[in-house]
């Protein structure tokens, strides 16, 4: 596993004071945090890495027939 995906329903596709919290784990370090926003009518999809309390977003790039 290198990453987890969740939803905001009603929020940006920002990580939230609990996902950084959760993500504050040695053992998560390094992962991908991929948050999909369904606030606006066209869903919007930013990942994230979350290492020690520092959100530093990365470019997303979808490969394939879409």
């Amino acid at each position: 596993m290198v990453g987890v995906m969740h939803s905001h329903t009603h929020t940006d596709a920002y990580p939230s004071p609990t996902d950084v919290d959760k993500a504050d784990n040695p053992l998560l370090q390094g992962w991908h945090y991929l948050i999909l926003s369904l606030r606006q009518e066209a869903p919007v999809l930013r990942s994230y890495r979350l290492d020690d309390r520092v959100i530093a977003e990365e470019a997303v790039v979808l490969v394939g027939p879409h």
